[in-house]
């Protein structure tokens, strides 16, 4: 099986993702097929760990996780990086993350 990456770290899993994420300047890397070892190269090399455009943010305070509509938020920006979908994840993790630290209180206190 072969990935490809770029020298930021970037991975991608077929060449026109490559092509698209990483421009022309990409390696092809012959990664293990065999579960356990493929876990293990997976890790070691971080795969799927960042891309190379990802701004750190920082939010700070509690997370309230019984906020229904920010774990909505939260799950749908897992499911968008789960499809590669990147910007987009960052997006709503952002959203759900800012729903989830806001600590405004109501008029009744």
């Amino acid at each position: 099986m072969k990935l490809y990456k770029n020298s930021e770290g970037v991975w991608a899993g077929t060449q026109a993702d490559a092509r698209k994420m990483c421009g022309k300047t990409y390696s092809t890397v012959d990664v293990p097929t065999d579960k356990p070892n493929l876990l293990k190269f997976l890790n070691l090399n971080k795969v799927g760990s960042y891309t190379s455009n990802d701004k750190q943010g920082t939010i700070t305070g509690e997370i309230d996780t019984s906020n229904k509509s920010a774990m909505s938020w939260i799950r749908w920006s897992h499911d968008c990086m789960c499809r590669g979908q990147y910007e987009d994840a960052k997006e709503m993790l952002r959203k759900g993350l800012e729903l989830a630290s806001d600590r405004t209180t109501t008029s009744d206190g």
